[in-house]
Order: structure tokens, then C-alpha cells, then sequence
């Protein structure tokens, strides 16, 4: 009974805090668009160092921190 209580308090101090939404972190570079797909948010970087854009998931308040034309990831950082 107590390790059910324990999980139940354990699970609504994590509801609480929020979800922090933890995506794999896209390649150095310029942003060169936004993409939004219903609640999923996408930014396109041109790599600093060459190469193909990529487009990588991330969440809501990076999508909004980071414009077009800003550098990928210190807009995130900022």
C-alpha cells in the first residue's frame, strides 16, 4: 500500500512540474525555416560546417525562440 501511495505522489509532483519535452538536439548551423504540424514543431538548419538542411523536432519555446536566419543552438540558448 505505501509504494502504491509512494508512486502516486511521485507521479502528481511530476504532473506538477510539467513534462519538459526532451528532443535530440539538431546540428550546428543557420535557421533557414520553421515548420509547425498541428502541435509538432520543426526547425530546418543549414549545418555550419556544409552539408545537407536537416529538419529536427523541438519543442514549442524553441521553435518560437529561434527565426529565420538565426544561429542554431544559441538562439535556444540566449
Amino acid at each position: 500500500m505505501r509504494r502504491l501511495a509512494l508512486a502516486l505522489l511521485a507521479c502528481s509532483a511530476l504532473t506538477l512540474a510539467g513534462c519538459a519535452q526532451d528532443f535530440d538536439r539538431g546540428p550546428d548551423g543557420t535557421v533557414t525555416d520553421k515548420v509547425k504540424d498541428g502541435k509538432k514543431f520543426y526547425l530546418v538548419v543549414d549545418p555550419a560546417k556544409g552539408g545537407e538542411e536537416k529538419k529536427f523536432r523541438v519543442s514549442k519555446y524553441d521553435y518560437h525562440d529561434c527565426n529565420r536566419g538565426s544561429k542554431y543552438p544559441k538562439c535556444v540558448d540566449d
